[in-house]
């Protein structure tokens, strides 16, 4: 991303506010367009609405979620209306969420809820995180491409630096499953810190984001231990996002995948003090507006940092209370995730039934999330250019080949929005490719109906236009 220093000062001065505030005014604003663009979206009633198939958000067990909070929400004014135990969470919440990982997690050490830290989303978890372990300037480590927030998590207050680790130029690299590969992985991890350490910043830590986002895709034990094993040569933290771990569907055509396996059920070669969890209500639980997220780690001093600013993330006593709820219902829990799991595995076969109608690509080894890794690189090519897709990696594409691929990845994007449908640019996720986006399958079955409706005369469009 291309800043102004003269940008960031004459807005700082223009408003009266600081530098690191005026920088994220300019640069940091990715919710102000979904604040515009979903203001009304799709339902039954609002059908000329946007169909939001861009945010990983899981609709289908909405109606389940509402009729168990109806039915097991009840107002304890003493515990809930004050501040209760302060901000570090609801004991109950704590004790929940601690038996919650014994059961599906499989730890090698049993978690305690004195282990666990709650906030208001994960992202306030890996905001915390980042403050606590990295002075203004230094880096976290994660492997491309990655979430897309973390470019506002790491960096938006805490002033971390996003480590990227490429693949695609490794000898002997063919294609996203070596994303996965361990050997692949360490020679990623070793080259980024490598080049951080030439420009000077000097790496804490590494996120791993299991299941992977937005591939799709679990890790294999021994991929972990082999990144495990980096961390600890080089003195660095592993935090593991892991708030995908229980959306694990079926994928008959999937070839090699494996199933959720948690970096704490591992007995993995680094210090435990320099291991996290994190996890969240948001995405096993179909509930993103609940906010809540957790971060599970044996660090003392880490933990005592966090909760520092834990009032800065506090999510109501109330809210975590249900969530509570949920997990110590343990029948509830299995039925309720089982069914997830079920729904993601056909409204997974609804969208690639429809991409292989439409002739679109995608990343087909996924068996996880809500998501997928979807191929438009030849709509970046003009039918003058010959229509077929040209070296589209970024590391090697010149300054103005650049700019022309990412102004056409933005053109297919805007062409989805006038048709009232959002996919997310693989731009905004690091994608080594230009041309790449993510699409996620997993809203309610109407909205996906005529979300696909849409997907078609946008791709039909896109057939005929001459760029």
């Amino acid at each position: 991303m291309q800043t102004s220093s003269q940008d960031i000062a004459a807005t700082a001065t223009e408003f009266g506010i600081s530098t690191r505030g005026a920088y994220n005014q300019l640069y940091m604003r990715g919710w102000s367009f979904f604040e515009q663009c979903l203001a009304t979206p799709w339902s039954p009633t609002t059908p000329d609405g946007v169909i939001n198939l861009g945010v990983a958000e899981n609709s289908l067990m909405h109606n389940q979620i509402v009729k168990f909070i109806e039915q097991n929400t009840q107002v304890d004014p003493i515990s809930q209306l004050t501040y209760g135990n302060g901000p570090r969470g609801s004991p109950r919440l704590q004790r929940a969420l601690a038996s919650f990982l014994n059961r599906k997690f499989s730890p090698l050490e049993p978690a305690k809820s004195d282990d666990i830290i709650v906030m208001a989303g994960v992202t306030p978890v890996i905001d915390a995180l980042t403050w606590a372990l990295c002075n203004e300037g230094e880096g976290i480590i994660i492997p491309q491409p990655y979430y897309t927030a973390f470019a506002t998590d790491i960096p938006g207050r805490a002033r971390g630096v996003i480590i990227p680790a490429t693949f695609q130029d490794i000898e002997g690299y063919k294609g996203f499953d070596d994303v996965f590969d361990a050997e692949m992985n360490v020679q990623a991890l070793e080259t980024a810190l490598s080049n951080a350490e030439s420009k000077g910043v000097k790496a804490k830590g590494l996120m791993l984001v299991n299941p992977h986002n937005p591939l799709g895709r679990c890790y294999p034990p021994e991929t972990i231990r082999a990144i495990a094993g980096f961390c600890q040569a080089h003195n660095l933290h592993l935090i593991s996002d892991e708030i995908y771990a229980q959306s694990i569907y079926n994928n008959p055509d999937a070839t090699d995948v494996v199933p959720f396996t948690s970096a704490l059920a591992l007995d993995l070669p680094i210090d435990t003090q320099k291991l996290h969890v994190a996890y969240g209500a948001s995405k096993d639980f179909c509930a993103n507006g609940l906010r809540l997220g957790m971060l599970h780690t044996r660090n003392r001093g880490l933990m005592g940092a966090m909760a520092s600013n834990a009032m800065l993330g506090w999510p109501p006593y109330l809210v975590q209370d249900i969530w509570a709820a949920m997990l110590e219902d343990t029948d509830y829990t299995d039925e309720f995730l089982g069914k997830n799991r079920e729904l993601l595995g056909e409204s997974y076969k609804v969208v690639t039934d429809f991409l292989r109608e439409q002739g679109v690509g995608y990343y087909g080894n996924s068996n996880a999330g809500m998501f997928l890794w979807i191929d438009l690189r030849r709509h970046l090519v003009g039918k003058k250019e010959g229509g077929q897709p040209p070296e589209l990696r970024v590391g090697k594409l010149s300054p103005g080949d650049l700019e022309k691929y990412l102004e056409r990845e933005q053109h297919i994007w805007k062409v989805l929005g006038e048709n009232k449908i959002l996919l997310a640019m693989g731009s905004v996720f690091a994608s080594e490719e230009l041309g790449w986006f993510r699409m996620t399958f997993s809203a309610s079955r109407p909205a996906l109906e005529v979300g696909l409706e849409r997907l078609k005369k946008v791709f039909d469009a896109l057939k005929r236009s001459q760029l």
